[in-house]
């Protein structure tokens, strides 16, 4: 192996270094400090404990679409009274021109942040204000809501992904951690909280105005709006341990460059991956092993025949064929019976069969039984679905209405519902395990088919028009980023009772291939993976901070899968199961030039089964042992 330093970050265009390393300043004021991250005044902490995730000011379009946040005129001033930050956030996009004016100020036992924002001109919103975000680690946490009357009610921040708002009617909300009281109180509307974790966010979301009232409300040029949040703390720590912890928080927050990782004993299988056929499946290269075809139908009122399903389903049946994979198809129709009798020559062939209601996005109980009818008489052999087209959220709010019959779940997963920042998209994948983990519980122990998984919304499952915007494509799509975030996903999906996942489309810019046929990072991933079904996947004793490792044991030796989603090289002490050799390691990089990227090296400490694995900022690789250092079983 070479002796080189890794290289630095890999090229990125300026928009996506700006998404993927956003500046990040330390604000420090007595026992607050606070990071001001693009639009958001995030990971606001006392004492070296973080109290709020993130506060921010948004604003929402009759659609629930949010314009762009743009971030300018920042001033920090500091004195012995405290810290007081202001910035201007101008939103524009959908339409939609809107200033507004964040303060924030901080004491030593309070910090505000006020907002004021104006429309440029009229529109249509269902939303403007600030919104407080709360970790998921405050699952569990008791806490005190204060009403606008002067009333209260005990309550608690829910395990279980809560379908509905867990508080409402809020004018206060109050709570204790590590001897430290807290009161978080709110002006200018009432607020609620609903659980974004239905969404894959990271986070219980604070915010105004209740959804109880109508929506969209229009909104004319000039209209103002002025909201506040108080943080306090009911006592002092000794001011020692207040500038301990500080510190201690300081070097808490910055990324781990050297980490420590055991492979275990069997965790899971590789589950069956699948792709969106898209509107080109032909251009994908072969994948061998590929379960599925997502072929996603719409009726369309210029279709009326539904002679586009027939071009979509015969491009993507010879597409699957190619890959020896079968269809999985996704009919979005108010006509199940019908759409079945057109759908009846790829039914032979499709895996698998799910229909959903346009309007609702979920499969209607009434059209149930005939659609199962209709679908066996038409021979279909596979397992018929029940759920969602959307996201796990309308699964949970819909499960008493969704067929007990089905022979598995489905749901869809994108993490950029409500934030686009980097840093989202990444703490979104320990809630997709929480999301699948509920599916599995709602569905009373059915398989679970989850996706497609794509890194932005597929259409607008809120949209309040009736109309739905087509998918747009993320920047991040072709870069390492993604393949490094994709890997953990699978990593975070691998449990029994998730049948298959599947991601992205086959090509274009939602795609894991280019209009060549060119596998992008994802893609080579992807394909790996693949190849790799039901394999075993190993566990993985680590505090590996934004390091994934997926060890699979194949029929080809032992196979560990890493990617690093920061911006610095990591360094990772593996240590491999007992009597396997370290030794004899063959890395491959997906998309970047490998000795750049990943590298594995034998420790010189005597034990043959200790490894020291290195990454690049930003990437994912793969390590292949010889068989002979790992013979398979049987």
């Amino acid at each position: 192996m070479s002796s080189q330093p890794l290289t630095g970050p890999p090229e990125l265009s300026p928009s996506v270094q700006a998404r993927l390393a956003p500046p990040v300043r330390l604000l420090s004021a007595g026992p607050w400090t606070a990071r001001p991250v693009g639009d958001e005044l995030a990971h606001v902490s006392y004492a070296g404990r973080e109290v709020l995730r993130a506060v921010k000011a948004v604003v929402r379009d009759h659609n629930w679409r949010t314009p762009k946040p743009s971030v300018r005129n920042v001033e920090i001033k500091q004195d012995d009274d405290g810290l007081q930050v202001r910035w201007a956030v101008a939103f524009a996009g959908y339409g939609v021109e809107y200033d507004g004016q964040l303060t924030a100020e901080f004491t030593p036992t309070t910090v505000e942040i006020s907002f004021e924002g104006a429309a440029v001109h009229a529109f249509r919103s269902n939303r403007i204000g600030l919104v407080v975000l709360h970790s998921p680690a405050e699952t569990g946490r008791e806490i005190t809501v204060e009403h606008p009357d002067g009333g209260s009610t005990a309550a608690q921040f829910p395990h279980d992904i809560s379908p509905h708002q867990p508080f409402t009617d809020i004018a206060a909300l109050e709570w204790a951690d590590a001897g430290t009281a807290f009161r978080l109180s709110f002006t200018g509307d009432v607020f609620e909280t609903e659980d974004q974790r239905n969404w894959t966010d990271a986070s219980f979301k604070t915010y105004s105005t209740p959804l109880s009232l109508p929506f969209p409300v229009a909104v004319a040029a000039g209209d103002t709006v002025r909201q506040s949040v108080l943080l306090e703390t009911a006592t002092l720590e000794p001011q020692e341990a207040v500038e301990a912890a500080a510190v201690a928080a300081r070097v808490a927050s910055s990324l781990p460059t050297a980490v420590s990782a055991r492979i275990g004993a069997e965790a899971g299988r590789v589950p069956a991956l699948a792709v969106g056929a898209g509107s080109q499946p032909g251009v994908l290269p072969e994948i061998p092993g590929l379960d599925a075809l997502v072929v996603e139908l719409v009726d369309e009122e210029n279709d009326a025949d539904r002679s586009l399903w027939a071009d979509r389903l015969e491009a993507a049946a010879a597409a699957a064929s190619i890959h020896g994979a079968g269809l999985d198809i996704r009919a979005v129709t108010a006509d199940p019976v019908g759409a079945v009798a057109d759908l009846a020559p790829y039914l032979p062939q499709a895996k698998r069969l799910a229909v959903f209601h346009p309007d609702t996005h979920i499969t209607e109980p009434d059209s149930w039984p005939a659609l199962k009818e209709s679908a066996h008489a038409a021979g279909f052999g596979g397992s018929l679905l029940a759920g969602t087209r959307a996201h796990f959220t309308e699964l949970n709010r819909e499960s008493s209405r969704t067929p007990s019959d089905s022979d598995a779940l489905t749901f869809s997963i994108t993490p950029q519902m409500h934030s686009t920042e980097a840093a989202h998209v990444i703490d979104s994948v320990p809630m997709q395990r929480l999301v699948a983990q509920n599916a599995l519980r709602l569905g009373g122990g059915r398989p679970v088919h989850v996706g497609p998984v794509t890194l932005l919304p597929r259409f607008n499952a809120v949209a309040t028009s009736g109309t739905e915007s087509e998918a747009e494509a993320d920047e991040l799509q072709g870069e390492p980023f993604t393949a490094a975030w994709t890997l953990a996903s699978i990593n975070a999906l691998t449990m029994d009772g998730v049948a298959s996942v599947s991601y992205f489309e086959a090509s274009g810019p939602t795609g894991i291939s280019g209009a060549d046929g060119q596998l992008n990072p994802a893609g080579e991933l992807l394909k790996e993976l693949a190849g790799l079904r039901d394999s075993v996947v190993l566990s993985v004793d680590a505090d590996a901070g934004p390091v994934t490792l997926y060890p699979v044991r194949s029929r080809a030796g032992l196979v560990i899968f890493a990617g690093n989603l920061s911006g610095s090289p990591v360094t990772v002490d593996v240590r491999l199961p007992d009597g396997v050799s370290a030794s004899g390691a063959v890395c491959a990089a997906f998309g970047q030039e490998t000795p750049a990227v990943i590298r594995f090296s034998t420790n010189n400490d005597g034990d043959p089964a200790a490894g020291r694995l290195t990454l690049g900022p930003w990437s994912a690789g793969v390590v292949h042992f010889p068989e002979s250092n790992f013979p398979a079983p049987g």
